[in-house]
Order: C-alpha cells, then structure tokens, then sequence
C-alpha cells in the first residue's frame, strides 16, 4: 500500500468551517463499496460542496501534485462511523470527464488536532496527527474513519487525478531557489505555501 502523507499551512480558522450548511446523504451505498458488514453501525457523514469559504480554495493550491480537483468539508458527528470501504468516484467521475484509467487520489486534511475518539484508517494503518496533517490513498484502497469521542469531526476531503510524477528537472533562475519533489522550479516566495508530500509502502 501506498500512503499519501504531509501536511499544509494551517490558514483556516474553526468559524470557518463549523456552522456551513451541511448535506447528509443517507444512501451510503450510492458513494461507497462496504467491504465489511454494515448492519449495526450508525454509518453517515454530513458534507458541504458549495459556497465553501475562499480560504480552503487557497489550501487546495498546495496540492500540486493532483489535478482536476473538487474538495468538500465533512462533518462525522459523534457516534458516527463509515466502515471499511471503497469509494465509486462516481459523480466525481461523470463531472469532471475521468476516464477509467485516469488514477483518482483522495486526500483528508485534519482542520483540527486530534481529539480522543477520533479514527482515520487506511487498511491497517491508523492516522493521528495535528491540525494541517493530511493522509490519502489511490483509487480501490480499503478505509474507514469513525467518531468515537464526544465532539464533532471536521476534515477537508480532496479529490484529484495525479499527475505525471516524472518530470524533466528545470534549472532555477534569478528569484528561483530551488526545485520539488516533482523537478517544479519553485519560486522563494512561494517555498512556505508548498505541501511537502512523501510516499511510503
């Protein structure tokens, strides 16, 4: 398994995110595979796709390693649970013209620090960290996330293709210190507002 892992600039604050409007979709098989038995859980998250605040448009421009992106806010309410699964993409998919063969990445950023309770699992490897960490995976990886604790949990969701990691390496030029992960040229003002992005089996 492949892990996306990192973290980003935290330049959200809680009012932007705690009272949006929220959609809750009660039909979870029409956005994900259960591979586990889902009778008895209370399964369910409430999101938010539209009006987000430009805030979080500004923290998707970290990501530059995903291209086509959508993001939502989610909310998973205590004693909510979305067992393990895999996403269908399906909407994402039709909007956005993705063909099958394209690879979807999907990526959960923290909007807060860890509280108790809270779980975020991909296949065997639980996800703990502060406000900023994001975790992802590629397309068909087994994941859960549930709210075992007595507050709400608040993640930014980010949806993407990836792009073409193997790039020809550019040489800095004048204002231009140095290159990332993906041979970009990376302008000084801009080194702060990067992802730093690692992989791991």
């Amino acid at each position: 398994m492949k892990m996306i892992k990192g973290n980003v600039e935290v330049i959200w604050t809680e009012e932007d995110y705690i009272n949006l409007p929220w959609f809750t979709n009660d039909i979870h098989e029409e956005k994900f595979n259960a591979t586990v038995e889902t009778k008895g859980y209370d399964v369910g998250v409430s999101m938010c796709f539209e009006d987000l605040p430009e805030v979080f448009q500004k923290v998707v421009e970290q990501f530059d390693f995903l291209d086509k992106i959508v993001i939502a806010i989610n909310k998973l309410e205590v004693g909510k649970i979305l067992p393990f699964h895999t996403d269908k993409f399906t909407t994402y998919k039709q909007r956005n013209s993705i063909s099958d063969n394209q690879p979807i990445e999907r990526v959960i950023v923290f909007l807060h620090d860890q509280k108790k309770g809270h779980q975020l699992w991909i296949e065997d490897q639980v996800c703990t960290g502060s406000a900023g960490s994001y975790f992802g995976w590629e397309q068909n990886t087994e994941h859960m996330a549930a709210n075992l604790g007595d507050e709400h949990r608040y993640i930014m969701q980010v949806t993407g293709i990836t792009k073409n990691r193997v790039k020809e390496p550019q040489l800095p030029t004048e204002g231009e210190i140095s290159l990332n992960s993906y041979g970009d040229v990376v302008p000084v003002s801009y080194t702060h507002l990067r992802a730093h992005e690692t992989r791991h089996d």
